[in-house]
C-alpha cells in the first residue's frame, strides 16, 4: 500500500490543535510519572518482518468492542489518526483542522474524542483526541501523543520491540545518547542531518520508511543512493536518502541498523550500531542479472562490474535518482518527492539515475527500462551533462 502517512503523518505535523489530553498531567522528569502512578507497561511485541526493509513498523491495537486494528508506529506524526470507516465509533464530531505540512498537501480533517486502545491486554496513554484519515481499510496511526509517554526500545536483531521502565533503563548497555527536544510534539535531535543541509534539527521519524530525508538543496535529484558514507563517525553501506524541503530527518531504515531506544519521557535517543548496511531480505528486493537488488541498486550493480559507459568500476561518488515513471496511472515525472513509490514499489516501467564522481563537475546519466514489471532491467540511454545540465556526450549502450 501506499504510505497513508504521506497525507497524515507529513500533513499532520503543522496541526495546531493538538494540545488536549486524555491523562493526568505528568510530574516526573521529561514528563515522566513517578513510580508511584506509573500505569502497566505493555509486553514485548514482535517486531514485523518488514519493518525496516521498506515497511512500516506495525503492533496490532484492540478497541474496547475487541476489534483489532493493524496500526503504524509513527514518531513523525504528532496525534493518532484512525480510518473514517470507523467513525461511527467515535460518537460526536469534535470538529475539524487544516492539515498542512512538507508535502505541500492541504486539507481538512475531523477529530473526536480519543477511544481507549489497547495494546495486547494493557490500556494505552493516549491524547485527548484522534484525527480521522481516509485509507480505504480499517487501520490507523500511533502518533507521539501516545508514544511520548513510554521508553520503547526497537531491536531489529532480536526481532523485538519492548517498553521499558524509563525510571530503571540500563543506559550503559544501550549506545550513544543524543538528547530530545520537541518541537510541535515530535522528536528531534540537535545535530547534522544523513546528508549535508544547514538545519540541525533531526527529526527522528519512524514512519519514514527508507534511510532517511535530507534538504532539497543539499540532494540532487529525488534522492541520494550512498554505497558508503558516514554519519556520526559511523560507516554506513547502501544508504538511500530523499530529498524534501527544508527537512532532515532519520528513518526506519537507518534507525534499523541499531539497537534504538526511545526514551521519550527522559528525552534521551540511544543508538548502538549493530549493522552498517540495511535489513537483509527487504520486501522490495529484485532479481537482476542473477543477483537480488533493487531499482535503487541496479545501477549500481552495473558499475560494479564496469558496464556503465564513462565510468570505470573504481570512480567513486553519489548516485542520484532524477526520474522515474511506473506501470500504474501515477507517474513519476522529477518534480515533487514521493520516496516511496521511488524505491519501494516493484511496478516502474523506467528510471533516470545520475552519478557525479567525487571532485568532479560533470554529472553522469543513465536511463534504465523494462518491458514488463516481471522483465529484467535493462540500459536503455547514457549521457553526460556539464555543471549548468547541458548535455556535452553521449554514450553508446552496450
Amino acid at each position: 500500500m501506499q504510505r497513508p502517512a504521506a497525507l497524515i503523518a507529513f500533513g499532520i505535523l503543522c496541526l495546531s490543535l493538538l494540545a488536549g489530553r486524555a491523562a493526568p498531567s505528568p510530574t516526573g522528569v521529561g514528563g515522566a510519572k513517578p513510580d508511584s502512578i506509573r500505569p502497566p507497561l505493555p509486553a514485548d511485541v514482535t517486531i514485523n518482518n518488514d519493518a525496516g526493509r521498506g515497511g512500516f513498523l506495525m503492533v496490532t491495537l484492540r478497541l474496547d468492542d475487541g476489534e483489532e486494528l493493524p496500526f503504524i508506529v509513527d514518531t513523525g506524526a504528532t496525534g493518532t489518526v484512525l480510518d473514517k470507516s470507523l467513525e461511527p465509533k467515535l460518537g460526536k464530531r469534535l470538529g475539524t483542522g487544516t492539515t498542512a505540512g512538507w508535502s505541500g498537501v492541504k486539507g481538512k480533517t475531523a477529530f473526536y474524542a480519543a477511544p481507549r486502545l489497547y495494546l495486547g491486554n494493557t490500556p494505552l496513554m493516549t491524547g485527548g483526541k484522534v484525527w480521522i484519515g481516509d485509507y480505504g481499510h480499517p487501520s490507523g496511526i500511533l502518533g507521539m501523543d501516545c508514544l511520548k509517554h513510554y521508553c520503547i526500545q526497537l531491536d531489529f536483531e532480536a526481532g523485538k520491540m519492548r517498553f521499558l521502565d524509563p525510571d530503571h533503563t540500563n543506559a550503559a548497555g544501550m549506545g550513544k545518547a543524543f538528547p530530545l527536544t520537541f518541537r510541535g510534539n515530535l522528536p528531534l535531535i540537535h545535530h547534522v542531518g544523513i546528508y549535508g543541509g544547514s538545519n540541525t534539527n533531526l527529526l527522528i521519524d519512524a514512519g519514514c520508511r527508507i534511510d532517511g530525508l535530507g534538504e532539497k538543496n543539499a540532494i540532487k535529484g529525488l534522492a541520494l543512493v550512498l554505497p558508503e558514507y558516514v554519519w556520526d563517525g559511523e560507516a554506513c553501506t547502501n544508504l538511500i536518502v530523499a530529498a524534501v524541503g527544508q527537512a532532515n530527518v532519520l528513518g526506519l531504515g537507518f534507525l534499523a541498523r541499531h539497537l534504538v531506544t526511545l526514551d521519550f519521557p527522559n528525552r534521551t535517543l540511544y543508538l548502538k550500531q549493530t549493522r552498517a548496511g540495511p535489513l537483509a531480505g527487504g520486501i522490495s528486493m529484485e532479481t537482476t542479472d542473477g543477483e537480488s537488488r533493487t531499482l535503487a541498486e541496479f545501477p549500481e550493480g552495473l558499475k560494479e562490474k564496469g558496464r556503465l559507459p564513462g565510468l570505470s568500476k573504481d570512480d567513486t561518488g553519489a548516485t542520484c535518482l532524477e526520474a522515474y515513471a511506473s506501470f500504474g496511472p501515477q507517474t513519476g515525472n522529477g518534480k515533487g518527492v514521493d520516496y516511496v513509490r521511488a524505491f519501494f514499489n516493484s511496478d516502474h516501467k523506467s528510471a533516470t539515475f545520475g552519478f557525479q564522481k567525487n571532485g568532479g563537475s560533470s554529472l553522469y546519466h543513465y536511463t534504465v527500462a523494462r518491458a514488463s514489471k516481471d522483465s529484467p532491467w535493462q540500459l536503455q540511454k547514457a549521457w553526460r551533462t556539464d555543471e549548468n545540465g547541458h548535455t556535452i556526450e553521449e554514450f553508446p549502450v552496450p
